[in-house]
């Protein structure tokens, strides 16, 4: 608020809605239009409520039909409730309704006819794909036990030793057929005589 303007933000911005509608006289429109110039936010404020109501756009009136009201007026004090003409009103709204239902309950009967369908088509393709044999199932199997594994564990490798010392055999071979100062495996004779010199005397 400026010392030049006597309006509080509070007092302006309970002024804004009504300023916005047109329903202030120029008395009070005058000072809130002096305030909104010199206080930036009750402008924000105002500029948010206008920008608020541009989403709510009044809607026209429906067009009401010339002499509309002198019939029903007369109508009324002809002692007609419009029971009749309401009771056909229905009846034409009944039938656009049952005809939906009746619709309605095609599409449902067709869906269900259609899901039951799926249903045993799937079961006769689970059959066509699932193996037919007697040992291909993994349930028919026992549980084995972590021993037994252990044992048939401990039998493959016995059986697997040869053909991995055959495998190893051409290895060994190789490294006794080099000299022993080219062997990566054996130290040196001046490496051995090195660490005998350092080690501590006891």
């Amino acid at each position: 608020m400026n010392r030049a303007d006597p309006m509080e933000c509070t007092d302006a911005k309970l002024l804004i809605p009504s300023y916005l509608d047109g329903e202030l006289s120029e008395a009070q429109a005058a000072p809130l239009r002096k305030h909104l110039l010199d206080c930036q936010p009750c402008r924000a404020s105002a500029q948010g409520e206008k920008n608020l109501k541009l989403w709510f756009v009044a809607q026209a009136a429906p067009a009401v039909p010339k002499g509309f009201a002198a019939r029903v007026a007369r109508r009324a004090f002809a002692g007609d409730t419009g029971e009749r003409s309401l009771a056909g009103a229905e009846l034409a709204i009944a039938a656009p309704v049952r005809k939906d239902a009746d619709s309605l309950r095609f599409v449902l009967q067709l869906t269900s006819i259609a899901a039951v369908l799926l249903i045993f088509l799937s079961i006769a393709v689970r059959q066509q794909t699932l193996p037919s044999g007697g040992k291909l199932m993994a349930d028919d199997h026992p549980e084995i036990k972590f021993e037994r594994a252990l044992e048939e564990l401990d039998q493959l490798n016995r059986a697997d030793a040869p053909a991995q010392r055959q495998l190893a055999a051409p290895e060994r071979q190789r490294a006794a057929a080099q000299p022993a100062g080219q062997r990566l495996d054996q130290p040196s004779a001046a490496g051995s005589n090195q660490n005998r010199a350092g080690e501590p005397k006891q």
